[in-house]
Parts: C-alpha cells; structure tokens; sequence
C-alpha cells in the first residue's frame, strides 16, 4: 500500500512539473537553414502547412512525406497547398517517430539527399530530435528541427494535459530504446 501511494505522489509531482516546464521542456525549434529536403512526419494538423510554408520561401527542393496515407498528409492534400507532386518523396511505411526516422534516412540515402528540416508537432520536437539524432548517429548528413504549432495550446487545456504526459512517457520510453512498446505515436 506505501509503494502504491508513494507511486501516486510522485506521478503527481511530476505531472505538476510537466505542465509547468512541459512546453520549454518538449518543444525543439531550430531555425531553418536551405537544405535538400523538409521531412514531414505523419500526425497533427499543422506539420503539413509548416513544410509548405518553408518549401515555397525555398527552404528546400523536395518535401518527405512519412506515412504519406495518413490523413492530413497526402500527396493530395501537399498538392492542394502548393507543393508540386514532383517534389514530393513518399515513405509509406513508417509506424512510428522511431521508424520514420530509419525510413527516412533510407530514403535520403536513395536519393542521395545530405542535409533535412525534420518537422513536426511542437509538443513531439523533443522527442523526434533525439529519436533522429539516434538514428543519424555517425552519419554525414545535417539536420535542422522545426517546429509546427498545434492548432489549439497543447499544453493548457484537460485533454492535452494528458498528451503532455503522454509526451513525456514516451520520451523516457525511447530513451530506454523500448521502441517496439511504443509503436504509433
């Protein structure tokens, strides 16, 4: 009974904590550089415009879509926007951050691309840059990491309260390289 109270103190704790630094502490917001290519990983509303808004202010000459069927995120959907559909790298078969990063570097590798802004969802930043980093380890090519705002404030409302705790479960996850157990985001 102590162990299970003294669990619920500190899950408290740290919940308090979170939501107190939670946003300084997940969002990663780099400033972009020209690059070869804007990575998209799959998800939220909001990632998809970012990458069109760097790639029209030339940012890059192509755009990565991960998980390209994913809702919000399809050649259609790029296209309707203002990337051109010869622009568009497709990878659909990522399940998860962890696996997009490997696809994506694959795909880099493929079309022989050196340097990437990786976006996603600013409360997901933390995480997809250490995940990428891991992944891009010892390897040659650059990467920038930007941040695309949620649509609505992640971090003051009931319901992402819980994404914010979400969020941070899955940082400490993948850093004990529990990728398997944590497979969609």
């Amino acid at each position: 009974m102590k162990a299970v109270i003294f669990s619920l103190v500190i899950l408290v704790i740290l919940s308090t904590l979170v939501m107190i630094v939670g946003k300084d502490f997940l969002v990663v917001n780099e400033k972009p550089e020209k690059s070869d290519v804007i990575i998209v990983l799959s998800g939220n509303i909001g990632r998809l415009e970012k990458a069109a808004q760097l790639y029209k202010e030339d940012y890059a000459d192509y755009v990565m879509l991960t998980r390209a069927h994913d809702p919000h995120l399809t050649v259609k959907d790029a296209v309707e926007i203002g990337i051109p559909e010869d622009a568009l790298i497709l990878e659909e078969n990522a399940t998860s951050t962890y696996t997009n990063a490997a696809f994506a570097k694959s795909e880099m590798e493929q079309h022989q691309l050196t340097s990437a802004i990786v976006i996603s969802s600013d409360y997901h930043m933390r995480r997809t840059k250490f995940t990428f980093d891991k992944v891009f380890k010892d390897s040659d090519f650059d990467l920038i990491y930007v941040a695309a705002e949620n649509q609505s404030p992640w971090y003051s409302t009931k319901g992402p309260f819980f994404s914010t705790i979400s969020e941070c479960i899955k940082l400490a996850a993948y850093k004990l390289e529990l990728y398997e157990y944590i497979d969609l985001e």
